[in-house]
């Protein structure tokens, strides 16, 4: 009988194929499962065809193939509490119950925690009604960030330079019957986020990673998910990597009060405004796919055995740290803008120090790689310093081509 370990990741994008190579350099390590898993074939794991959302048959999948871990990465399987139906019948599984990371998916809920809190946040409001939404719009400081309550895609979020914008925006959500639309004060400055993983009482730092978010260079056009990032980011003072544990540690803290103790891995994003000053913007559940391969490019420990003393009551007692390397990561998220072009030149891309995680990218009858309007994957350079990681990815991105291709070419310029 072998006495190898199977992992099941629930989620689909760039996470899941980073994560799994991740775990896949792990000891003991058996067979690696994704569902519904990625379009395109991973040497590092199965695509299992189950919704991320039907806990009945990944439960029954989880059974069947004898997983000894499972670890849900997206919302959707979040929003679906999988982590309460499986606990409930005795699976290990790393993540946070519904209860807990609504602070993560819920973009109304996690700004009045903020607020609760007393996390420096910017002003905001939160509103049913379009009338009472747009009378805040009179005395508020433009520009402003509208969102949904919750986001399914980038068009469920627009920063407003103008009143006119804002109105017109506030009127296609309101049409489309949204409730608890947060309408706050956009914050200018630096943009970071800083990973944590939890046991629910305690937390430990993983990295920090700086966020490009804005769709043009020079932070012009759409307000994105993320466009590109790097790892470690070197603007952050100790003073405030020492206020961001703080926050975490209240967070951690008021959840396990609440009787909803967060267990995963919890990302905070923030913006750096001035001198040891930032706002805290929102949580995030997990990695976040532009972002995923460069945080878990610097880590060195293993994470089966991390995630399965978080689970087990242990991490407390046994880590102190997250063991990181020195080496930086820079990634840039490359956009489609039309569907069904070929992209060409990845066959040319440096496998050893530069990787791609596709997103939104399919295989055509004769494998050509081909395009989806939207994201359509992220390339992720891993070197021994930042600028040499740069470098090394733009010189890989000019070898990749296809109609309608779009990068931001700013990362790291400053």
């Amino acid at each position: 009988m072998s006495n190898k370990n199977n992992i099941l990741i629930i989620g689909s994008g760039a996470v899941v194929s980073a994560l799994a190579e991740k775990l896949a350099k792990t000891p003991n390590i058996g067979e690696i499962y994704a569902a519904p898993g990625n379009s395109i074939h991973c040497e590092y794991f199965k695509n299992i065809d189950i919704r991320e959302d039907d806990y009945t048959e990944l439960l029954k999948f989880a059974l069947e193939k004898n997983i000894l871990l499972t670890i849900p990465v997206s919302n959707k399987a979040f929003k679906a509490d999988i982590v309460s139906f499986f606990q409930s019948n005795g699976q290990n599984i790393f993540g946070p119950l519904k209860t807990a990371c609504n602070i993560a998916l819920n973009n109304s809920i996690g700004k009045k925690f903020l607020y609760k809190i007393h996390a420096q946040t910017s002003k905001f409001g939160i509103f049913d009604k379009l009338q009472q939404a747009e009378e805040f719009l009179t005395s508020a400081n433009f520009p402003l960030t509208i969102k949904c309550n919750e986001y399914d895609n980038i068009n469920d979020r627009l920063v407003c330079p103008t009143i006119n914008l804002a109105k017109e925006f506030l009127d296609t959500l309101f049409s489309r019957n949204e409730t608890s639309v947060l309408i706050e004060e956009f914050v200018f400055g630096h943009n970071f986020t800083i990973y944590y993983i939890t046991d629910g009482y305690s937390a430990i730092p993983i990295t920090t990673v700086g966020n490009y978010k804005f769709m043009q260079d020079g932070e012009g056009g759409i307000y994105t998910p993320g466009m590109g990032c790097f790892s470690p980011d070197y603007k952050i003072s100790e003073t405030i990597l020492s206020r961001v544990d703080n926050i975490i540690k209240n967070t951690i803290t008021a959840l396990d009060k609440k009787g909803t103790p967060y267990v995963g891995v919890l990302g905070i994003e923030c913006t750096i405004t001035g001198e040891d000053k930032f706002y805290v913007n929102e949580f995030k559940p997990f990695l976040q796919d532009f972002d995923a391969r460069a945080v878990l490019n610097l880590i060195d420990d293993n994470l089966i055995n991390i995630f399965l003393a978080c689970i087990q009551g242990l991490f407390a007692d046994e880590y102190e740290t997250i063991k990181t390397n020195n080496y930086s990561s820079v990634a840039a998220t490359i956009l489609a803008r039309q569907n069904n072009k070929t992209i060409k030149g990845l066959e040319n891309i440096n496998a050893f120090d530069c990787k791609f995680d596709f997103i939104n990218t399919k295989l055509s009858t004769n494998q050509n790689y081909l395009t989806q309007k939207g994201p359509a994957f992220i390339i992720t350079n891993l070197a021994g310093t930042l600028s040499r990681a740069k470098n090394n990815l733009y010189e890989e991105l000019s070898q990749i081509t296809f109609d309608g291709m779009k990068y931001r070419k700013d990362i790291l310029s400053k």
